[in-house]
């Protein structure tokens, strides 16, 4: 047994060589070249003796190297306003495969002179960092937050090219600025003549949520209070928060009172005439009375979002509700217990409790409300 084991485990371990090594030469027949390189390289460097990974290597080498040279060439050749920026990640494939080459001594042996471009790619990333740099210059000229994201983005990638090119740290943070979707959330207070009720764990959780939307780095919520003491007086977006209506504390009582029976339930044994013992076996009832206290719980919430001048276009206006049941069950009865139900028995063993405070039972309404609630501000600013 162990030797077989042994073979299917040599026979797995080889079939995934020849399954990885094949994968590098199919890489080339597909003509990709670039990819066959790297697969190659990589299959040496666990394998130096590698046939199969030793000639997919010196096949695709050098169509990976002309094939990259023409994407120079062609971009040279047309009106690409990024040519330079192309040039940069063209220059950079073909000096990652000089380095894989170079770091591997199994594939040396095969390219023994892989080329390299360290002086052209240096020429060519100030030209790269211009050309995003002029890119986000004329994108945000135009009107619109749209623009002026994009503007941000070439900002950043002429900031990779060359660290602190030219002004482009403060022409970042005036994209950024202008890109941001500056959003005052105010969370209305709980109103309520009959409980001193808090909606603060309700509102932590929105707040978590209005956190990880902010992960998209171009929008931002702020308080009414933040909002006054940072001088925003012209918010993108108002949201609100608001409970339009809700009960705490709606009770409902019910009692059931059943006559229950079973038969062939055993009542007694008796000893017969010659000595023998023989159970009997009758029908035994009871009548039981379960009650039960149902306390109601639910609300509704509004979430309003709107926009313009006046933040009056409502773009979303839309209500939630939740409801939470609190119950308690107990009873008693009169008769013989075997003919109750298991849940019956275990019931009139209960005794009445009294509800969880309004406060709690407020907590649990709110629940499926704030799942709703998320689910609806995820979809409505993933967009953004």
């Amino acid at each position: 047994m162990k030797y077989f084991i042994k073979v299917f485990l040599l026979s797995l371990s080889l079939y995934f060589v020849a399954l990885g090594c094949s994968s590098g030469k199919k890489m080339l027949e597909h003509g990709n070249y670039y990819q066959a390189v790297m697969q190659s390289v990589g299959r040496l460097k666990n394998s130096p003796s590698n046939k199969k990974a030793s000639e997919t290597l010196a096949d695709a080498y050098p169509f990976a190297v002309r094939n990259l040279l023409d994407r120079l060439d062609n971009n040279g050749s047309s009106n690409n306003k990024f040519r330079n920026t192309d040039a940069v990640y063209v220059y950079r494939d073909l000096n990652r495969l000089y380095e894989s080459i170079q770091a591997t001594p199994a594939a040396l042996n095969v390219i023994g002179n892989p080329q390299k471009y360290y002086d052209e790619l240096n020429q060519v990333i100030p030209q790269a960092a211009e050309e995003q740099y002029q890119a986000g210059l004329e994108q945000i000229s135009y009107v619109g937050r749209n623009n002026a994201k994009q503007a941000y983005f070439y900002f950043i990638e002429a900031n990779k090219f060359v660290e602190n090119y030219k002004d482009v740290n403060e022409q970042i943070e005036i994209a950024y600025n202008l890109t941001i979707l500056k959003v005052i959330a105010d969370l209305k207070p709980v109103q309520s003549r009959l409980y001193d009720l808090s909606a603060d764990i309700f509102y932590k959780e929105v707040n978590k949520t209005l956190r990880q939307i902010e992960q998209n780095e171009f929008i931002k919520f702020f308080s009414p209070e933040e909002a006054k003491i940072m001088s925003i007086n012209d918010p993108d977006q108002y949201l609100t928060i608001n409970f339009e209506d809700f009960v705490v504390g709606e009770t409902h009582s019910t009692e059931r009172i059943e006559t229950m029976k079973s038969d062939s339930v055993k009542v007694s044994t008796i000893t017969l005439n010659d000595g023998s013992k023989r159970d009997v076996y009758d029908i035994v009832t009871a009548k039981v009375s379960i009650n039960r206290m149902d306390v109601i719980s639910k609300g509704l919430i509004n979430l309003k979002v709107h926009e313009g001048v006046d933040l009056n276009r409502d773009l979303v206006y839309q209500d939630f509700a939740g409801e939470y049941i609190w119950f308690n069950e107990w009873g008693h009865f009169n008769g013989d217990e075997r003919a109750l139900t298991d849940m019956q028995y275990e019931i009139c063993k209960q005794k009445r409790i009294n509800p969880i405070p309004p406060q709690q039972m407020f907590v649990e309404f709110t629940k499926p409300i704030h799942e709703q609630l998320r689910n609806k501000l995820y979809s409505f600013y993933k967009n953004y």
